[in-house]
Order: C-alpha cells, then structure tokens, then sequence
C-alpha cells in the first residue's frame, strides 16, 4: 500500500473518529480536535510559509538592487563634485597669478609629464591647439615662471622649462635693477652670466623676468640667488647662481599667458 493510501485512510479514521465523539460525548476534547485539524491545516500553513519566503526573497533581491542603484548615484554624484572642485582650484590658480603677476594669464593646464636631463627639460601638459595653446606662451605658477611652450599638438603642449640649458630669460634683480640673460644650468639651478648689475648684487636677492627680449611678462619670480661668483677685477659685469622658485618636480598645474 503506499503511503498516500495510507495517510489517506488514517484522515479518514480520523473523521469518523471524530464524527462518534461528536455523536456520543459531545463536544469534542480539545486534544482530539487538534490531532484531527493538524493534518487538516499543514496544506495551508506550509503554503503560507511558501509564500512568506518567496515574498522575503523577492523583497530582498529588491532591496538588494535598491541600494546598488543608490551606490552607482552616489559613485557618480562624488565623481561631479570632485571634477567641480578641481575646476576652483583651476580658477583660484588663474585668478591668483592675474593678480599677483599679469592679467594675460589666460589658461589653467594640468602637466602630465616632465623630461629632465643633461641636454634637456620640458614639461607636458593636457591641453594643445583645440583649447587654444600657441607657441611662444610665457607658463608660470603663483610661485613664479615655469618656461616657455615651444611646440603645441592637438591636445598636448611642450613647454621648455627654465631648467633647460637652451632656455633664455631676460632678468633684473628686484629692488637693485640691472640687465642681464638667465639660462637653464647643472644640478637643478639657473645661471646668470654677465649680468649688467646698477647695484651690488648679494646671496637671498630676487631674480625676476625683465623687459629684455619681449617674450614675459615682467616681475614673474625666477628664483633666489644662492652664490655670487668672483669677479674678474677688469670685468663689470657679474655672474651668479639662482635657486628657482618653482619645484619642478612637484607641478601639478600651471598657468598659460597670452604670449606678448
């Protein structure tokens, strides 16, 4: 006999079971009348537990989904707000350098990469011809001048910083004038030769951009002088060492002017 015979058959006792207390005792005992109803109810409570489950794992999954939807908002949400905030920084860069150096400083560019060796030292930076970049645009930081762009791409710009022996800037001493050419030297410093000085030129003096050869605007920073060297008695003219303003190796952004 198998067993769906057999639970059938014991339901059935059951019933009739219950039918003769019904008939001769009354009302039926409360632990016969469970007995009878449990196997009676299981369809519907394992039914309901069926569905309770199922409905728990859909809410779940929707749930689930839910969050990862707000996540992806979020990742975005913070993704715009960081490109806002280094758009500021770019504009306070800008704002700083025209007021503090030239209101020419037209462009704000991130450098994405340096060349620096014995016979050279440029930088690269993230903008070219399509954003506006030209040969001959003086590059600077508030800190003070970086170089000059010396070939522009589409979308990339090479600049020549002042560190490159064939960089050439025309300098003054602030505060004590004088004339003279600055040209990029050894060991991370600039080199300026036969400098035309109007007064006696000392270690800690600010070098700065002149209105020698056109092609900065004048008073950006160059640098410090760290050594004056001796002086040949015949020779007016002096020679001395200058340590840049500008870390080259920490730029993240710098400023472009509109070339003079």
């Amino acid at each position: 006999m198998s067993s769906f015979f057999r639970a059938w058959y014991v339901f059935v006792a059951l019933g009739l079971l219950t039918f003769v207390f019904t008939a001769f005792v009354g009302t039926v005992p409360a632990d016969v009348s469970s007995a009878v109803a449990l196997p009676h109810d299981l369809p519907h409570t394992l039914a309901r537990s069926i569905r309770g489950a199922a409905s728990g794992i859909s809410d779940r999954r929707a749930l689930r989904a839910e969050v990862e939807a707000y996540r992806r908002e979020l990742a975005t949400e913070s993704e715009r707000a960081r490109q806002l905030e280094l758009r500021l920084q770019e504009l306070e860069i800008l704002l700083d350098v025209r007021r503090r150096q030239s209101p020419g400083a037209a462009l704000v560019a991130p450098v994405v990469g340096r060349s620096s060796g014995a016979a050279v030292d440029t930088i690269t930076l993230a903008l070219g011809r399509r954003d506006g970049v030209v040969r001959g645009m003086p590059v600077s930081i508030p800190d003070g001048l970086v170089g000059i762009v010396i070939d522009v791409g589409e979308s990339r710009t090479l600049v020549r910083t002042l560190l490159d022996p064939q960089s050439r800037v025309g300098v003054s001493v602030r505060g004590r004038g004088g004339q003279g050419v600055a040209v990029g030297d050894v060991a991370g410093r600039v080199r300026v030769d036969r400098f035309i000085p109007e007064e006696p030129v000392e270690v800690g003096d600010v070098v700065e951009t002149s209105s020698f050869g056109g092609l900065f605007p004048r008073g950006l920073r160059i640098g410090v002088v760290e050594e004056v060297l001796p002086q040949d008695p015949n020779e007016l003219r002096r020679s001395f060492v200058v340590r840049p303003a500008v870390d080259l190796a920490m730029l993240t952004d710098v400023v472009l002017f509109t070339p003079q």
